[in-house]
């Protein structure tokens, strides 16, 4: 048995005191009650059940009480994901939120997940959201996050979350579906997208159900010019604090969500799994927190969300601007911003043919220089400009020093159509030894895609420090000398300063570069040496002698760069002999 709805538990203001509870000790199988929650539109309906059992460690130290329901349409459809967090009560007292279901049940046989673990869980609703939310992620080094991303990768969901054995959860999505790249983001967690209607009170006269138990609820996670929520039900209501679901969204604790009201359009019955079409209607609060037996939030309350603007220049012809409001999360940020970035691409640009796309941008955070985004890629494959305006995320929201306040996103894509792209066809120099001090002219041949070749010049400063003997000349795109990690110096990254500073040093996949390297002595920082670094953050430190580490690194000791309009891809390399 296995998680299988999707449903929310809100705290709600009630003038009348909240209802009496019953213990999971003194559930017996046969007794029966019954449960509240919207099957159409915002009337609250009821429905019936019988106890069939009671599992006292469904979980380590947390019971379940399982029930056959019927009702409404239960008896076609089983239990519906979207009901979780229904509350069921048995002799006027409330028991629990209805919470689990069983994949492709003929019977409505459900969990009930105690009232007394959702109000141990969730009773202390923060009245602010928390200035510094802690990183869940002690296994990644710095070093990980920010080689992934000047490789213009994320790291997946399932390495950061570690997977889950949840069954799948809906996520509604407003209009247009997500399209496969987009759901790729998403693996490593157990959603199931489905679209949905953008239902609003003034479109199909839908009212939103009443903020009560038994009422629908949502929890936005992006909304804007494109919605991602999750719906469910009211479980408990106490002044201004709401619970809901009676499971988790992702328990990630602490987090700062819009909550809104909500209606059904309609019931889908499934073979696999039956859920609720449910669409909000008005944001009423913030959801707070994030736990296995629940969510809950403050009505009233007032979230905080990340602006992100896109704009879609489509070659020249007329530019699209969108703008979304995305959750405020360490790991979810950069997926939704991919998500984002994706859907743009993909709803608004041809899918065959010769196309590019450049992109510019920043990513202002509170006290930080602007961190600049660039990129070009010379294919139709929108998740790959999705995947590096992520990993620039993830190196910010998952940095172990401080929170970063995240002021804002803007994102401007121009899409031509026609393919620019230019590979390294190969290099010569003008002399064959070159003296320490001196200007070494590197020729560069590039081709295009028609095989129109063209040669550009590099002028790379060999320093006075350079050790006499052989040396490598490298000249590629930064994507490809980041892969080659020509430069194997220590560094030590301090503080979100240093992370930003070394983002917008990164090596660019539309820039050519030139790397005169040597292979000499280790050379350390503060004594410490971590592997794999890219040589765009190496070059940024020295070593300092305190290092213990004498075996042979290589270290790049000049470097020029040829700024180009279009993608760069390749690599060649060359001795030189430096007297």
């Amino acid at each position: 048995m296995k998680l299988a709805t999707l449903a929310l538990a809100l705290f709600l203001p009630l003038a009348a005191q909240a209802p009496a509870t019953m213990p999971l000790s003194e559930i017996r199988a046969g007794m029966k009650g019954y449960g509240k929650t919207v099957f159409q539109g915002g009337k609250i309906d009821r429905f019936e059940f019988e106890v069939v059992g009671v599992q006292r460690n469904a979980y380590p130290g947390r019971g379940r009480i399982m029930v056959k329901a019927s009702g409404g349409p239960l008896a076609q459809t089983g239990i519906l994901a979207g009901m979780s967090g229904s509350p069921c009560y048995i002799n006027g007292k409330l028991i629990g939120a209805l919470s689990t279901g069983i994949q492709f049940e003929k019977d409505a046989i459900g969990g009930v997940t105690p009232i007394g673990e959702m109000l141990d869980q969730l009773r202390d609703i923060p009245d602010t959201p928390p200035s510094h939310t802690p990183l869940i992620l002690p296994k990644l080094a710095p070093p990980q996050v920010l080689k992934s991303a000047l490789m213009g990768k994320m790291i997946p969901l399932d390495v950061l979350m570690g997977g889950s054995e949840a069954e799948a959860l809906p996520m509604a999505v407003a209009g247009t579906p997500l399209t496969p790249e987009t759901q790729k983001l998403w693996e490593g967690l157990p959603i199931r997208f489905v679209a949905g209607p953008a239902l609003s009170p003034t479109v199909g006269g839908e009212e939103a159900s009443p903020l009560e138990p038994g009422g629908m609820a949502a929890i936005s996670l992006m909304q804007g010019d494109l919605d991602m929520t999750a719906a469910g039900t009211i479980t408990y209501v106490s002044g201004k604090r709401v619970l809901l679901f009676g499971h988790q969204l992702f328990n990630l604790g602490a987090v700062d969500l819009p909550l809104w009201s909500a209606t059904v359009a309609t019931v889908v019955p499934s073979y696999s799994s039956s859920f609720k079409m449910a669409m909000p209607v008005a944001q009423v609060g913030a959801l707070r927190l994030d736990r296995s037996s629940g969510v809950a939030g403050l009505l009233g309350a007032v979230p905080h969300m990340v602006p992100l603007r896109v704009g879609l220049n489509l070659g020249g012809r007329k530019t699209l601007n969108f703008r979304f409001e995305i959750m405020d999360n360490p790991i979810l940020t950069p997926v939704l911003a991919a998500t984002a970035v994706t859907q743009v691409l993909d709803s608004n640009i041809r899918g065959a043919g010769f196309q590019s796309l450049s992109l510019q941008g920043n990513i202002k955070l509170a006290g930080q220089s602007p961190i600049q985004v660039e990129n070009v890629i010379a294919d139709l494959n929108a998740s790959r400009m999705a995947q590096y305006v992520g990993g620039m995320l993830q190196a910010v929201t998952l940095n172990p020093f401080e929170k970063p306040v995240i002021e804002g996103i803007s994102l401007n894509i121009k899409a031509e159509e026609r393919l620019e792209l230019a590979g390294i066809a190969g290099i010569r120099l003008l002399k064959a030894r070159a003296k320490r001090g001196e200007v070494l002219p590197v020729l560069v041949t590039l081709q295009n895609i028609q095989g129109v070749r063209e040669t550009a010049t590099f002028n790379i400063q060999v320093p006075p420090s350079a050790a006499k003997g052989k040396a490598i000349l490298m000249v590629g795109d930064g994507l490809s000398l980041m892969a080659a990690d020509p430069d194997q110096r220590a560094i030590e990254v301090a503080s979100l300063s240093d992370v930003v500073h070394l983002l917008n040093g990164a090596m660019r996949n539309n820039h050519a570069y030139a790397l005169l390297v040597q292979t000499q002595p280790g050379a350390g920082l503060r004594g410490s040496r971590i592997e794999g670094i890219p040589p765009t953050i190496a070059t940024l430190v020295s070593g300092d002698g305190a290092s213990s580490d004498n075996r042979l690194q290589r270290r790049i000791i000049g470097r020029a760069v040829l700024p180009l309009d279009r993608e760069v891809r390749g690599l060649s390399q060359m001795e030189v002999e430096i007297e």
